[in-house]
């Protein structure tokens, strides 16, 4: 059975969604395909036969703990939180809260709220000055790492990639200021890593479980790989980078006749120290933010209360 709320009233369901997730927090965090295959052996000894039970997508369970949604499975939510150890009489307690808000006139205490437009550009400042002092911090000391894509990766999951991008190109454009030109076509790779983890976590749902968004960093590591080498071999006049990839690229040199190559597995070993460092100092920091700017991203560290 499902339910659809009036129009412009679908976050009336997320309390019933936050019980649901707390119960799982509770029940030690079962992956979603471990409650898919409760559901059905659940449903096989109630008497429905093996085929009628029928196989349960995990990203049907998935959907069933996703907040902001005007359409709920009720039965679904039902069986997942009896397998998870409701009592029916606590569920039905849930859903009647719930349809008592959709009648009830009364907002809820952040509808009351006004809006902050403010609050977005305010991030996105923050984060853009994480990127500079990120990169300044790598140069004094010479690491082999970047340390300018932290800024980047917080606000491509908070606020959405393209403004992810949006702070990752100003990086590289105020960047020149202490590096030189060069520093403005490397804005592409800031602005790739922007939208591999932008969509990566609010399209694809890589930031649902740790080992997921481990392997989003590590994509995210290849993409920017991709788009930074052609920038190094046509821009770069000479190998000479930064001191600290020098070092990684000389010792690779040593091994192989071709610069290019070279370049290539020097940068992709330091891009995914630096992504996976920079995704995750992201993940929670984004998990730090306000409910209010965090309760529609799927994350794993995220509990979506209030």
């Amino acid at each position: 059975m499902e339910e659809t709320l009036p129009e412009g009233r679908g976050s009336e369901w997320n309390q019933l969604i936050e019980q649901l997730q707390r119960l799982r927090q509770t029940a030690g965090n079962p992956s979603f395909g471990r409650i898919a295959e409760l559901i059905v052996e659940r449903r096989v000894q109630a008497g429905a036969s093996p085929a009628a039970a029928h196989h349960l997508a995990r990203s049907t369970v998935y959907d069933t703990f996703r907040v902001g949604r005007p359409r709920v499975n009720l039965d679904l939510v039902r069986e997942s939180a009896l397998v998870l150890g409701a009592a029916d009489a606590t569920v039905d307690q849930w859903i009647a809260e719930c349809r008592s808000h959709v009648d009830s006139p009364v907002k809820t205490p952040w509808e009351d709220q006004p809006p902050r437009p403010w609050k977005a550009p305010l991030l996105m400042m923050a984060c853009l000055s994480l990127n500079l002092i990120g990169r300044e911090f790598v140069d004094f000391f010479n690491l082999p790492i970047y340390l300018d894509m932290t800024g980047t990766a917080i606000v491509a999951i908070a606020l959405g990639p393209w403004r992810g991008a949006a702070v990752g190109a100003a990086t590289n454009v105020l960047g020149a200021i202490g590096s030189g030109l060069i520093s403005i076509p490397f804005g592409l790779v800031n602005m790739a890593g922007a939208l591999v983890w932008g969509y990566g976590v609010r399209n694809f749902g890589m930031g649902r479980t740790l080992p997921r968004f481990f392997l989003l960093n590590v994509l995210c590591a290849f993409v920017c790989t991709c788009v930074a080498v052609p920038i190094i071999v046509l821009f770069v006049a000479e190998p000479n980078l930064r001191v600290g990839n020098d070092v990684v690229t000389q010792l690779i040199s040593d091994s192989v006749d071709t610069f290019v190559v070279a370049v290539g597995f020097s940068n992709i070993l330091t891009s995914t120290a630096d992504k996976l460092l920079a995704g995750f100092i992201a993940l929670v920091a984004v998990t730090a933010l306000p409910w209010r700017m965090r309760r529609a991203i799927p994350l794993v560290l995220a509990d979506h209360r209030r």
